[in-house]
């Protein structure tokens, strides 16, 4: 049961009613985005829901879909990407930097024309899928709060190891991998030729499934996972799995940080680290040890 405040209750029982959706997004790195389907901008001035919510022209979305059985619930919104119109608050470059990757949302309904008489909660969440085309269009995914409960809570074992190579679980020291580079030809914003540092020395290899962080240039601050590293020494082509938000140029300084394949070989004999190892068969039961019953 959703409580409705009095000063809305009214508007709603009335013949005419001005009533107008609502959404407040906070993306990962704490940017407040909030916006109205109506045709002019809505001012809160207090509450939880303060702020001021601008027209977002272009912006359409479906029906709201609930159902009884626990499944989640969602709601598609697309419209136009611009870079031109800053008033939109989104565009291609922020989404494949992921900084709406599980953005929490928050839709609610209020009166156009006074809505200080209060607002109701139709939609928590966070934004799942999200995509879009070379001509601008996105379309975006916003999960209800049972997508939470479809994931897996509790810890599970496998062959391989599942600690993030140089977490707090893992426990090594990447300080001593890391190679800087300097990007020296442009292949896309996946690929790119480099020159590296010349020490600690690199073989082809070495860095794949790593961690490649740009320190310089419009794409600073940014990391993706390497999927190519076919460097020799000092030089070589690397290649990203996902682009980066924004043009790579000649000159851009980035760092490069190993990757581990997870396997007990790789952590004992290249990162020394046995005794970390979080995968099967090493400090942790196999089955036939956790099904045994008294003194089997």
């Amino acid at each position: 049961m959703k409580t409705i405040p009095a000063g809305l209750a009214a508007h709603l029982q009335g013949k005419l009613t001005s009533v107008a959706l609502c959404w407040r997004i906070t993306r990962t790195d704490n940017t407040v985005i909030r916006g109205t389907e109506s045709d002019a901008t809505i001012r809160i001035t207090a509450g939880a829901h303060a702020g001021e919510y601008p027209a977002r022209a272009g912006i359409t979305g479906s029906v709201v879909k609930s159902t009884h059985d626990m499944s989640v619930d969602n709601v598609d919104v697309q419209g136009a990407l611009d870079d031109a119109l800053s008033i939109i608050d989104l565009n291609a470059a922020d989404l494949e930097a992921g900084l709406f990757d599980q953005a929490e949302v928050v839709l609610f309904l209020c009166d156009a024309t006074t809505p200080d008489d209060g607002q109701v909660i139709i939609r928590k969440g966070s934004i799942g899928n999200a995509s879009w085309t070379s001509e601008g269009q996105y379309r975006a995914e916003l999960r209800g709060m049972f997508q939470y409960y479809s994931q897996i809570p509790i810890r599970t074992y496998g062959q391989a190891c599942d600690a993030e190579l140089g977490d707090a679980r893992c426990g090594v020291d990447l300080s001593s991998f890391e190679v800087g580079g300097t990007v020296t030809a442009i292949a896309n914003r996946r690929r790119f030729d480099s020159i590296l540092a010349a020490s600690p020395a690199v073989t082809n290899g070495d860095y794949l499934g790593g961690l490649l962080t740009f320190t310089t240039g419009n794409n600073a601050g940014f990391s993706r996972e390497i999927k190519q590293d076919a460097v020799g020494n000092v030089t070589g082509a690397i290649e990203v799995v996902e682009a980066f938000p924004v043009e790579v140029v000649p000159g851009d300084l980035f760092t490069m940080r190993p990757g581990c394949d997870k396997a007990l070989t790789t952590c004992r004999d290249r990162f020394n680290n046995i005794l970390n190892f979080r995968g099967h068969g090493v400090y942790v039961p196999g089955q036939n040890e956790v099904l045994k019953v008294g003194g089997q």
